[in-house]
């Protein structure tokens, strides 16, 4: 069993690979679990203690459609010079990369060359495709409004796909950027101002009408920040419900380190491996 593991932001594969010991010493031996570094280099990330030394990295340079067709190309990339795999395991940022990376596969009619998908702590995905949430990006910018001012939530006038989209961004961006716990960090007048091609594609469940259709596991902390949990609950929205299992420990913004959460992910993963061998659904879009 091979797995390919992607780290949070402003961290590394060896970062991840000391945070998931515990779990790959309590699985079969048989797991094969490779890490890579991300291609772009980083300030030390939101969480990455003072005393581990860099370097380190991040799978994206920023969030535009640009960026993010950028890092998912390089995940395939990855994909093709180190696989094949049978599933890929993401935390934080590295988790979210591959939720854009599975959904653009998905808009491309392509098949995942995964079996299964683990995200730990899933932050913001967004999309790397312009029809992702372009109707909600371009009104925006025909009003010329600041997204970050409150009263804005409740102005009577939104679509909404405006007022989905500006919620989201209160919800979880806007206060990750007030604890400045957002990198890489970007200004929101990209919602307000120019074409919209910087303007990240926050993949809000509600506006995104395809499901991720591939047994995925996802594991949050209970103690992690309100704003981060929401990005995660945002994660889960874009895969089909019929083949997800929801896992919650007692930790923070980190993979579970006690012994029982850890073999409650193993289960998981377990029934990730059995639902993989099972004729697959119809593919579920929103309506």
């Amino acid at each position: 069993m091979k797995i390919l593991c992607l780290h949070g932001v402003g961290s590394s594969a060896l970062i991840l690979e000391n945070q998931l010991r515990q779990l790959m010493s309590a699985v079969d031996p048989s797991y094969e679990f490779v890490f890579v570094d991300g291609p772009i280099p980083s300030e030390r990330g939101p969480g990455v203690q003072a005393y581990i030394e860099a370097p380190f990295y991040s799978h994206t340079a920023g969030y535009s459609i640009e960026d993010m067709n950028e890092a998912t190309q390089h995940l395939s990339d990855t994909f093709d010079e180190l696989g094949p795999f049978d599933g890929v395991l993401g935390f934080s940022q590295g988790a979210a990369l591959v939720t854009s990376w599975l959904h653009k596969q998905l808009q491309n009619h392509q098949k995942p060359p995964v079996r299964f998908a683990l995200l730990f702590s899933s932050v913001m995905p967004c999309a790397a495709t312009p029809s992702s949430c372009e109707d909600a990006v371009h009104q925006l910018l025909v009003r010329g409004q600041s997204v970050e001012n409150e009263g804005l939530v409740k102005e009577p006038s939104l679509s909404r796909e405006e007022r989905l989209f500006v919620q989201l961004l209160h919800q979880t961006i806007i206060p990750s950027k007030k604890q400045r716990q957002m990198l890489p960090d970007y200004d929101l007048s990209v919602y307000s101002e120019g074409d919209g091609l910087d303007a990240p594609r926050l993949m809000h469940p509600q506006l995104i009408q395809e499901r991720i259709l591939i047994p995925t596991i996802h594991v949050t902390g209970k103690r992690d920040q309100h704003y981060m949990r929401a990005m995660s609950e945002v994660a889960y929205g874009l895969y089909d419900g019929r083949m997800t299992k929801k896992l919650e420990h007692s930790g923070g913004h980190e993979p579970p380190q006690k012994i029982t959460e850890i073999k409650a992910v193993i289960r998981a993963l377990e029934w990730a491996l059995r639902q993989a061998e099972q004729p697959q659904p119809a593919p579920y879009l929103r309506l």
